[in-house]
């Protein structure tokens, strides 16, 4: 998210005024330690640890400069700095102690929420220490194994999936069934709204502590805290684990009949107990988990939550304006409750700010000077969804096999077949093939279609992330030419992000920080040692066997 996006929802879109704007008080600095452009990785531990590190680590940070490395020197601006593919480091890395582990040492609740995958990079970085931020099926089991978060919500099922059990939905590469293992630790599992708010009716209902005194291998809870589960003592309160998606949640554009227009006049729009929950709705069961009192002795040492609206980014890698408008609506909305929750108390602050700006987005573009108001908010559906629902249709054709591109594509049958179920699937979402005003021509048409035939051929359409799928980008790149907002890349770019702050504490961060500098004042607001913190997670992870799930 970078101040463009925020123009673009408020003054395009159908968010309206900006919970937001009322506590912008500066803005964040986001290089990373080897590039004046940051990842999500980099960006994140910075926030999470303090510490300023390269593009793709994790929880972790440069050997001998913890804080700022000369981003100018040497080749390093070039390595590690091409987003989430594969990028190595381009030094000796250590791990951090993160706020989260010093929030627990401190005996805080913890808990992480998303809209992305919770193995994916921001979550990643407050809540696990790896080199490499695509390995999430270690990111996974740190999470699930290594830090006692009492509140785990977002997608990414397929990481915490048996591979035996589940060959086609799990993504883990390792045998281990992490489901079995967090319910073994106590946490009520939720694949829905509707099992989350069971979860948490059954949480107050029961007093609350249904992990309670579990240590780190399912072995006796008596033993001297001193051992290698230090924590063993200790009750870690209620524990929430909800994945409600294998992957990424959906866009909320794509999420509701209603698209961007149930956001209109400060609403949000409502979701079925079927479906994964919004935002504000996990947001709003972290809390009860979290702040929740079920005795009168227990003693109130506070919490800390991250929130993340992760979709924002992806939407604009895919310089998909409709899709970034439905998750900027949706962040501004958990962010009016949490500054709900902190103006009722004199105890409590909530921060927001970004890893980095994504796409460059320019609101208004091509020589002109207008934005198509009308035609960016009559999109009903993203980009990612068109992509997805040409290409299931297109594998329902009979007969077709879609293997050699080419000679797919010289079929003039089965190019017409596509060629329909492109058309109907732009329709769908808001662009009219037979409507001048859309600006979709024929030969975006057969640009759509011929990326969709080689989606299927190149298994695209099957391993695809986010980024650099040329199909979703070139209908992206269609759906939004009349909207006349610009976009200038499909990565991140270098901007000051905007800082937003509320409640107690809040004045320290106005101003202009390093973003690695706001990392270490809500540390210090916290009153935390993620160091010491650390420790204690370095000695739990060392007991952890990966090989083998407890009875």
């Amino acid at each position: 998210m970078g101040p463009a996006h925020l123009t673009l929802a408020r003054d395009a879109g159908a968010c309206g005024a900006l919970t937001l704007d009322e506590h912008l008080v500066g803005a964040s600095r986001t290089r990373s330690t080897n590039s004046l452009v940051t990842d999500s990785a980099a960006g994140a531990t910075a926030y999470a640890t303090g510490h300023r590190t390269y593009n793709h680590v994790v929880g972790e940070v440069p050997v001998g400069d913890p804080n700022d490395v000369d981003f100018t020197s040497g080749s390093n601006s070039a390595s590690g700095a091409t987003g989430p593919g594969p990028g190595p480091v381009t030094g000796p890395v250590r791990p951090a102690g993160t706020i989260v582990e010093g929030a627990q040492l401190a005996g805080m609740r913890t808990g992480v929420v998303t809209t992305t995958r919770v193995t994916h990079a921001t979550p990643a970085s407050f809540s696990s220490h790896v080199a490499d931020r695509n390995d999430e099926t270690e990111i996974a089991l740190e999470q699930v194994y290594t830090l006692d978060l009492n509140v785990i919500l977002g997608g990414g099922a397929a990481q915490f999936l048996s591979k035996d059990a589940f060959p086609e939905r799990s993504a883990r590469n390792d045998t281990r069934d992490l489901m079995a293992d967090a319910k073994h630790r106590g946490y009520a599992i939720a694949f829905n709204a509707g099992d989350l708010n069971e979860a948490v009716a059954e949480i107050v209902r029961s007093g609350g502590i249904k992990g309670e005194e579990t240590d780190q291998g399912g072995g006796d809870a008596s033993e001297d805290s001193s051992t290698a589960a230090p924590f063993a003592n200790r009750q870690f309160g209620p524990r929430v684990l909800g994945l409600f998606a294998d992957s990424h949640l959906a866009y909320e554009i794509d999420a509701h009949e209603d698209s961007l227009a149930g956001f209109a006049n400060g609403a949000t729009p409502s979701r079925g107990d079927a479906e994964a929950p919004s935002l504000v709705a996990m947001l709003d069961a972290a809390l009860v988990v979290l702040d929740a009192k079920f005795a009168e002795h227990e003693n109130d040492e506070g919490f800390f939550l991250l929130v993340e609206a992760g979709r924002i980014d992806h939407g604009a890698h895919a310089n998909d304006a409709g899709a970034v408008i439905g998750e900027m609506c949706a962040y501004d909305r958990a962010f009016k409750r949490a500054v709900e929750y902190v103006a009722a108390r004199n105890d409590a602050l909530v921060v927001a700010t970004s890893d980095h700006d994504t796409g460059g987005v320019s609101v208004g573009c091509c020589d002109a000077y207008e934005v198509d108001v009308a035609k960016l908010n009559a999109l009903k559906k993203s980009a990612e969804f068109v992509a997805n629902d040409i290409v299931t249709e297109m594998l329902k054709l009979d007969g077709v096999v879609f293997d050699v591109p080419s000679a797919t594509a010289a079929n003039a049958t089965v190019e017409n077949a596509v060629r329909a179920i492109a058309i109907a699937s732009l329709a769908a979402a808001g662009r009219d093939v037979s409507d001048a005003s859309d600006s979709v021509g024929d030969a975006d048409v057969s640009a759509i279609v011929a990326a969709a035939i080689e989606a299927i051929a190149a298994g695209d359409s099957v391993t695809h992330t986010y980024e650099g799928y040329e199909l979703q980008n070139k209908i992206g790149e269609v759906m939004n030419r009349a909207n006349k907002v610009g976009w200038t890349s499909r990565a991140h770019t270098g901007v000051d992000v905007p800082l937003f702050a509320f409640g107690v504490g809040a004045e320290a961060f106005r101003g202009s920080h390093d973003n690695f500098r706001v990392g270490q004042m809500m540390i210090d607001a916290l009153g935390v040692d993620p160091v010491e913190g650390y420790k204690v997670f370095r000695d739990r992870l060392s007991i952890v066997d990966a090989d083998e799930t407890p009875p």
